[in-house]
């Protein structure tokens, strides 16, 4: 995109809007799940352009770590009693750990997106490979995640296409298709929905499959509908490609996900004006829909530094849970994964299991007095222990030493790395007399103060 186009122009860092700790961070807690101290300090040297390469093209995985994830997904496939907790004790420990965070991240916004749970599905196996579909393909060309959602044996599933056939096409599938997964409301008839459905015909469930197997499917021509329809004011016998294809061809598909896009990237407050919409809607469609070549340009944005986008979403439960203990560096052998998805769901944010087909709300609809609650026990569990779910406390003395930071300074250490000046004077001082004299005890308070802050709950 030209550097003179608006509203994406590039940012520039001059003196009036430099390049700053409030910026890397408020990167990091958008494209990822919050960073370290030295992610922070290494950044801020580097500059915009760097971040957000490293970002997007990030080192590849070592061999270390994909023995760990190995391992971890095996454990999930060869324990049954136990699969649901480690399905996302696995990925909870991709956001921690992974290399990858932009990637993982997209992966929860198509969780969302492309909203399936296990509630329905009831196959643990499933809904691992659908993650998996979601991540391989998160930067990627849209169009192709789209054409293997279609054929997504959990999606099969959760909106019964595994049972559509030529002579009654299921509508679910093809309904939710249109209205919340590629164009929205308004943007195709009641015809178009039928008609989409019969070309989405054809999947059927393999029968007779041993009680406890995992379902599977299998295309059988002669259940799909290959007549003449009329989808989108285009005429043919389509086939599930084909809808695919046409739709992606509206112009109100690539706009429907460049709002949801901003909405999760920006400011999830307000709808965004079409003038913000559409030059980025038509970067996507003539990227051939290439989700990292659009996030790129939102992460590099003016738009995207901005008072109007800064601390504007309240984070996730996810956003919130992990972003605390990747930025404090807790221990690996501290922190409980299985405790920390149970602590996500407390929060109103249980993997796997999405409230309904439109997914999570989010925003506003995150924060309630239940929620809210759950939020404290989590930073007060991982600050103080919790020996119930084998949460050990926090070592805040070891993390000053190893930056290294004299313990007389680790409160402000401690604020400047949670909230980069982004605290009430009142509160400041607060914190900074709990953790005055640089001990265990004390810089627990201060941290535990520090994770309360109403500013902390903004990404």
């Amino acid at each position: 995109m030209s550097r003179t186009q608006e509203p994406w122009a590039p940012y520039d860092a001059t003196p009036a809007d430099p390049w700053d700790l409030k910026k890397v961070a408020h990167l990091h807690r958008r494209a990822g799940f919050g960073a370290t101290r030295a992610e922070l300090q290494r950044d801020l040297k580097d500059g915009p352009i760097a971040s957000v390469d490293r970002l997007l093209r990030p080192p590849e995985e070592t061999a270390e770590e994909r023995d760990i994830l190995t391992a971890l997904r095996e454990g999930i496939l060869d324990s049954p009693d136990t699969a649901r907790e480690r399905l996302q004790a696995w990925w909870l420990y991709r956001m921690l750990y992974h290399a990858d965070r932009l990637r993982e991240k997209m992966a929860l916004f198509w969780h969302g997106h492309f909203a399936t749970s296990n509630a329905k599905v009831r196959s643990i196996p499933l809904m691992l490979r659908q993650n998996e579909l979601l991540r391989r393909h998160a930067l990627g060309a849209f169009p192709d995640l789209l054409n293997e959602i279609v054929a997504d044996p959990a999606m099969l599933v959760w909106l019964d296409g595994g049972g559509s056939r030529k002579e009654h096409p299921n509508e679910n599938f093809a309904r939710e298709f249109l209205e919340l997964f590629t164009l929205g409301v308004g943007q195709y008839t009641e015809k178009d929905i039928r008609e989409a459905a019969r070309a989405f015909t054809g999947w059927v469930q393999v029968p007779n499959m041993p009680d406890g197997a995992t379902p599977s499917f299998r295309y059988d021509p002669a259940q799909h509908d290959d007549g003449v329809k009329t989808f989108l004011k285009q005429t043919g016998p389509w086939k599930a490609a084909d809808v695919v294809r046409i739709t992606l061809e509206q112009p109100g598909c690539a706009e429907f996900l460049c709002r949801k896009l901003y909405r999760f990237f920006l400011n999830d407050t307000e709808e965004p004006a079409a003038e913000l919409v559409r030059p980025l809607a038509a970067e996507l469609r003539s990227s051939r829909y290439s989700i990292r070549h659009v996030l790129g340009i939102i992460l590099r944005s003016r738009l995207f530094y901005s008072r109007a986008a800064y601390r504007r979403i309240i984070k996730s439960p996810v956003d919130f849970s992990t972003g605390l203990v990747r930025t404090l560096e807790v221990p690996r052998s501290n922190l409980s994964l299985v405790a920390l998805a149970e602590a996500c769901a407390q929060q109103g944010q249980d993997l796997f299991n999405p409230p309904n087909v439109k997914g999570w709300d989010g925003g506003r609809h995150w924060i309630n007095s239940a929620t809210l609650l759950a939020r404290s026990n989590w930073a007060s569990d991982v600050v103080w222990g919790n020996p119930d779910d084998d949460t050990k406390p926090y070592d805040p003395g070891a993390w000053a030493k190893s930056q290294p930071v004299a313990p007389g300074q680790a409160a402000e250490a401690f604020a400047s790395l949670l909230l980069q000046g982004d605290l009430l004077p009142e509160a400041r001082a607060l914190v900074l007399r709990a953790g005055h004299d640089g001990g265990q005890d004390s810089l627990r308070k201060a941290v535990q103060l520090l994770l309360h802050c109403p500013e902390y709950q903004l990404a």
